[in-house]
């Protein structure tokens, strides 16, 4: 099928040469719109191997990016010894009755990869809540809304290899639970038959919560990652309503074929402007790229 999303002209939007510090990679962005710029919290791989998250800021959303040297999120500090290896792959989410952006992010230490979330009102300082998942855990996200008076939140425990999203929820943002399975790996040779996850926030529309996840499937030894579409129940999220077989993104271009990791498009940053979807995406886990699509074009295919 004919990709729905259109890459940018200027891909890779950002590399490691565009970063104010010595890096070895930057990826996997978290994406928001904030004061009429675009703010990416930027997953940077510093030359030891281990992740901070940074600020990067742009009026058009793809060229002149403004990028802090120093973390939002920096990984090491004593007080948090589940972040001793590394702050990875943020999402983030406004809600509304916090008045406040959410950040879920992977907390790597010795113990395993968890999820941590913190909160912030303008991007320059934090406010930690801590762990929300225990290890192995990752790829979790918020809901902007609340589902019975309570938070909603997607996340991927890796029971035993088997690694589905799953879904959980919270009276406070503290304590989780309810869990669910949401969306489960596919079987046989199907794309995303060895695990799937969630990629950016999912985004509210008349005929539910579309949520674009990642799935990989094995090559020859290697992982191939793309993206698919699944439309959530809009008052049961933990329901999914459709689900496109095929997937909508796939690594074509040479910044997504090669690199740390070849053939691995991550979509971790979902900015809605009108029917325009502007997706921010880790590519081959070595820089970040822009692609947009029409919304009412995915709704179409459900």
């Amino acid at each position: 099928m004919k990709e729905l999303f259109i890459r940018s002209e200027y891909n890779p939007i950002i590399t490691v040469k565009d970063l104010p510090i010595p890096a070895n990679a930057v990826l996997n962005p978290g994406a928001v719109e904030f004061y009429g710029e675009t703010v990416l919290l930027l997953r940077i791989e510093d030359q030891k191997g281990l992740s901070n998250i940074h600020v990067a800021r742009s009026k058009n959303g793809v060229t002149d990016w403004r990028i802090e040297p120093q973390p939002l999120i920096r990984y090491g500090e004593l007080a948090w010894r589940y972040e001793l290896w590394g702050c990875e792959d943020p999402r983030v989410t406004f809600v509304p009755d916090q008045n406040a952006w959410f950040i879920t992010y992977t907390a790597y230490s010795p113990s395993g990869a968890a999820v941590g979330l913190a909160k912030t009102k303008d991007f320059e300082r934090i406010e930690r809540i801590g762990l929300i998942f225990s290890p192995n855990n990752k790829d979790a996200v918020l809901f902007p809304n609340k589902f019975n008076n309570h938070y909603a939140a997607l996340h991927r425990p890796d029971a035993g290899g088997i690694e589905n999203i799953w879904i959980a929820f919270s009276p406070d943002l503290i304590y989780w639970g309810e869990p669910h399975s949401v969306l489960l790996e596919g079987t046989g040779p199907s794309w995303y038959a060895l695990k799937v996850g969630s990629g950016p926030p999912p985004i509210e529309t008349d005929d539910g919560w579309l949520l674009l996840f990642h799935g990989s499937k094995l090559y020859a030894g290697s992982y191939v990652y793309r993206v698919g579409a699944a439309l959530l129940d809009k008052n049961s999220p933990n329901k999914v309503k459709a689900l496109l077989p095929q997937a909508i993104f796939s690594a074509l271009e040479p910044y997504e074929t090669s690199g740390l990791v070849p053939n691995v498009v991550f979509p971790t940053g979902l900015i809605k402007r009108g029917d325009e979807l502007q997706m921010y995406y880790g590519a081959a886990d070595s820089c970040i790229c822009l692609a947009t699509a029409k919304l009412h074009d995915i709704l179409a295919l459900f």
